[in-house]
């Protein structure tokens, strides 16, 4: 009886498990819903399986799934996924996907994989493909500038390939580095300025926009901690293009254009001849000169007795060129993907002497080796040949030369050659001719790829190794020429700097996801180990007494003064996990862990271990939203961690000492830092909780975040007694905090069969506040910003200028903060607290409409509440401090008779009333609108195209920061200005207008 009982459960169980496995074939076509073409590469998933497949060149697919499967979900990167019930009885279906403008459905790269939005937990900045292709910009870094709210960037200069300043949610360091940490295809790559000689060179450079995917802005602990010791100023992570299944997609892209200054206000412009001669004849008779001897003073030192008459400005800018050309190739089939691209961009600024030539090439290889294994490469070369002029304060600085240079000052030889005479040009030489005899010049090449391997061990659990490097070689070159300039007095200078960068990264992982309470909860969990070298090595040597021929470009030089090599290194060692758990859809919980160790902080604080927890709650699934059928998405999000900020020297810790001098004929060395064994990481913990609301099927999609980033173990400078030989030491000892707001609205008002208008906003407010200092301490007085506890760290501390005295034209200041009494003695003005380079507020706007074939495009930037500091119009607003240079126009405003109302003081040959010592004077309201973009394309209509062989065409025209609207009518430089706010006389900012075609095949 007992063994019927046995056989009978067995059959029963049999019968169960047959009609489990019981399969069927679900085959179909996928389309894009607007325009009705299909779609390749789409990922079609038995619902609560890992069973799947992708679409092929067709858009079709063919998949076979157990009997009980009751949906497929399709998804596609920039599309909203869609879920397909399956119909007893019918086995093909025609399947339509969107484009989605924002919703909870859209995929996300996160870090270390992809995530659907809505599970994510923290708050993630995106950018996609079609925002950076062919825009006329050399840098990724640069193309950020108003898409992603809470991320700051800006240009240190204008000069091609410079290095562009990134800041995510403040400034989260006073000694260390604030820019975030970036990650390209899963590799951690070295960025910022490598240059030597030249004056930026910036390495993201080497990167073509054009081979982008997506860029992933990681701002919050539960987004970025799993980096660890490198996540605290944000991890932007850049995804590059990949093949897919189906048809080979060949799209190539031309264009060409021309470069301007994009703003030089009216103010800072240098003088004209006659103004020049109305103003310095008014300073040498306020010193009570007669007529007759200022007019003679005038044609012997000014030029005055001849017919020069040159605009200096003009004279160092130009049209410059901008091109760029893209060609790519794209497809594969089920087991087989590829990516291929090569480019050429070349930008010229509109400052002679500086440009930028890129050639790149791109490999992008995924091979499924068998059900198992799948292999990949992703491969990136490039090489770009830069050069650069001097900024700042260099006499060869061509920017120094136009506002400086007298118009009288003879430009060229009766000849017509370029002049160089030194009792023409002295202390500022004649650019033209720096910029025909001498060389700065920068080759930069890069390999940047890495070999990708993954085991599918259960249909639910991978593991995978990926091995990335990212090498750049750079190779600067200098000479100045023994005739003139900076190097006439040793006949000549010339320098060879090799420096080499070899970083690589070994990640290790394992990837599990798991389903629970009948497919109620899902989860995933990532365990791994990743290990990160980087070396520098680097050769420098320079030489005098130069050959006097210009025309020999390497030359043998007489006197060698100096030949120096060296070396650094630093290394990372970590294990990371993750987890995500999410239930019914609506509710999520993620946490990471990452402990971190690293050469560059000292033995007794190695190693860190850094963490985070979020939560995300999609409150439209919950039963009581039914019913609301304008609310299509809302979602509430919070998360907190710990982060850390690694962004210091490789030996700052260690006790170092140089090797560089000789004592008694024999090598010998001294000590060059005293270390400290207990420095550590900057430490940030952030909190963050967001809101995204979607309405009107998401036509609307509104993203809020409040966060508050609170930083401690700063490092400072402790003072120590100077019996030590040393005035300070690095040590872990301030602490501060940023606290913000961000808002995204991206929005659809009209979308009908020909007319389609979206509109995207981004703002972010932020304000910084230092929180300690050392201890005792609570202020570090600087110039002319100083820090202080409870002050932005980016605070100035000036006197407070009050113009000029209406009696008589002196200077005035203003003796303290109540600005109740005025002096005309500097020394008895102190100095106060007064505003912030850090702005309370910026982000974009951006607008798109589209009529049939037309698409007109416009982004708009926007900056206020920061104050500027033009630290060199002490010179040329110097009330004639340094007579004989050239000034600005706003000293034509200054005061001439008693009555007279202004905030400049009476013109002085050689004034010394101290008018042009630092104070709020020269201190300018950052404010700004700028129009970063315009585009208005045609695109070929699809029936034209097919007749023409080609799957799309467009033709398009692009201007590039046309206009910038100001808020200072005293303001004398252009308003995007370093994230310190401090001038220092750099380039110009390009206005680029250029005309494109874009054709697929």
């Amino acid at each position: 009886m007992q063994m019927k009982k046995a056989l009978l459960f067995v059959c029963i169980l049999l019968l169960l498990a047959v009609s489990g496995w019981t399969q069927r074939e679900i085959t179909g076509q996928v389309f894009d819903n607007d325009a009705k073409t299909p779609i390749s590469g789409v990922s079609v998933t038995a619902k609560n399986t890992t069973t799947g497949t992708t679409t092929d060149g067709n858009g079709n697919f063919r998949l076979i799934v157990p009997s009980n499967i009751t949906a497929l979900i399709f998804s596609y990167t920039g599309y909203t996924d869609n879920e397909v019930s399956i119909v007893e009885g019918k086995s093909s279906y025609a399947i339509n996907l969107s484009k989605n403008v924002r919703s909870l459905d859209e995929v996300v790269v996160v870090a270390y994989g992809q995530q659907q939005k809505r599970k994510v937990t923290g708050a993630v900045g995106r950018v996609t493909s079609e925002e950076l292709e062919n825009v006329p910009m050399v840098s990724v870094d640069q193309m950020l500038q108003g898409k992603v709210a809470g991320l700051q960037s800006v240009a240190i200069s204008g000069q091609p390939g410079s290095v562009q300043q990134i800041r995510i949610r403040g400034i989260g360091s006073i000694s260390a580095s604030s820019a975030p940490l970036y990650v390209v295809d899963g590799t951690p790559i070295n960025s910022g300025d490598a240059s030597n000689l030249t004056n930026s060179s910036n390495l993201l450079a080497s990167l073509n926009p054009n081979d982008i995917e997506s860029i992933s802005v990681l701002k919050d602990a539960s987004a970025a901690s799993i980096y660890g010791s490198r996540a605290a100023n944000g991890v932007i992570v850049i995804t590059t293009k990949k093949g897919r299944p189906g048809k080979t997609v060949i799209k190539a892209d031309a264009e060409i254009g021309s470069n301007d200054i994009a703003y030089f206000p009216d103010a800072g412009k240098p003088l004209n001849r006659d103004q020049v001669n109305e103003l310095f004849r008014e300073g040498l008779a306020n010193l009570g000169l007669p007529n007759s001897f200022i007019d003679q003073y005038m044609d012997q030192n000014f030029y005055y007795n001849t017919n020069n008459n040159y605009d200096w400005l003009d004279l160092v800018t130009r049209n410059g060129k901008q091109r760029q050309v893209n060609l790519s190739a794209s497809g594969g089939d089920p087991r087989t993907q590829f990516f291929i691209s090569g480019g050429f961009f070349q930008q010229q600024s509109p400052v002679i002497g500086s440009d930028l030539k890129r050639y790149s090439a791109t490999l992008n290889l995924k091979h499924q080796i068998s059900q198992r294994f799948t292999a990949g490469v992703n491969l990136n070369l490039s090489s770009f040949h830069q050069r650069g002029e001097t900024e700042s304060s260099g006499f060869r600085n061509p920017i120094l030369a136009a506002l400086a240079l007298l118009p009288t000052q003879p430009a060229y030889n009766e000849d017509g050659t370029v002049n160089y005479d030194p009792a023409d040009f002295s202390p500022i030489y004649n650019p033209l001719a720096i910029h025909q005899y001498d060389k700065q010049e920068n080759q930069t090449s890069k390999l940047l790829g890495n070999a990708n391997l993954e085991y599918k061990l259960l249909n639910n659990l991978r593991l995978s190794t990926r091995f990335g490097i990212d090498y750049n070689n750079i190779e600067e070159y200098l000479f100045w020429n023994p005739l003139f300039g900076d190097a006439v007095s040793t006949q000549g200078y010339t320098a060879n700097s090799y420096q080499r960068l070899y970083n690589w990264v070994w990640t290790n992982l394992a990837d599990y996801n798991f389903r629970a309470f009948d497919n109620k909860m899902d989860g995933n969990v990532t365990v791994g180990y990743e290990a990160q070298e980087s070396k520098s090595y680097n050769q420098f040597a320079d030489a005098t007494t130069l050959p006097k021929n210009g025309g020999i470009v390497y030359p043998v030089p007489a006197v060698p003064t100096t030949a120096t090599i060296t070396a650094s290194d630093y290394s990372f060692t970590s294990l990371l996990s993750k987890a995500q758990v999410n239930y019914l859809g609506k509710y999520s919980l993620s946490a990471s862990l990452r402990e971190d160790g690293s050469s560059r902080f000292g033995s007794n604080n190695r190693y860190g271990t850094f963490w985070s927890v979020g939560a995300a709650w999609n409150i439209d699934g919950e039963d009581f939203m039914e019913g609301i059928d304008f609310l299509s998405a809302l979602k509430l999000r919070a998360s907190y961690g710990v982060n850390g900020n690694a962004g210091i020297g490789n030996y700052d810790w260690r006790s170092n000492f140089l090797y560089s001098t000789t004592y008694n004929g024999a090598p010998g060395s001294f000590q060059n830092g005293i270390g400290n064994s207990n420095l550590t990481w900057e430490q940030n913990k952030p909190f963050d909780i967001g809101l995204e609301v979607g309405l009107l099927k998401n036509r609307v999609y509104v993203e809020t975040d409040y966060y508050v980033r609170k930083t401690d173990n700063l490092l400072l400078a402790e003072p120590l007694s100077g019996t030590s030989g040393f005035t300070s030491f690095s040590n872990n000892v301030g602490a501060m905090e940023n606290k913000g707001f961000e808002l995204t609205i991206d929005a659809t008002p009209i979308k009908s069969k020909d007319f389609t208008w979206t509109v995207s906003l981004n703002s972010a407010w932020n304000k910084n506040k230092v929180t300690k200092l050392r201890d005792g301490v609570d202020e570090i007085v600087g110039d002319p910003t100083s820090l202080k506890v409870g002050e932005d760290v980016q605070s100035y501390y000036l006197r407070l200028w009050a113009g000029a005295d209406p009696n008589n034209g002196d200077p005035l200041w203003y003796k303290d903060e109540s600005k109740r009494e005025t002096t005309n003695d500097f020394s008895q003005a102190t100095r106060v607290y007064k505003n912030s380079a850090s702005p309370k507020g910026f982000g974009g706007f951006s607008s798109s409409l589209t009529w049939r074939f037309l698409t007109l495009d416009a982004q708009l930037n926007y900056q206020y509440g920061n104050y500027l500091f033009n630290q060199w119009d002490f010179i040329f607003l110097g009330d004639g401090a340094f007579f004989g240079l050239n000034h600005d126009r706003k000293q034509l405003e200054r005061w001439q008779k008693p009555g007279d109302v202004t905030d400049v003081p009476k013109f002085i040959a050689g004034n010394a009333s101290s008018s042009n010592q630092t104070s709020t004077r020269y201190l300018y309201k950052g404010d700004f609108i700028r129009l970063r973009n315009v585009t208005l394309g045609f695109d070929l209509p699809s029936q034209w195209a097919k007749k023409a062989q080609l799957t799309t065409a467009r033709l398009y025209f692009r201007g590039t920061n046309l206009w910038t609207k100001t808020f200072d009518d005293n303001l004398t430089m252009d308003p995007e200005q370093p994230i310190s706010g401090i001038s220092d006389l750099q380039f110009f900012i390009p206005k680029s207008y250029t005309v494109g075609l874009s054709i697929q095949l």
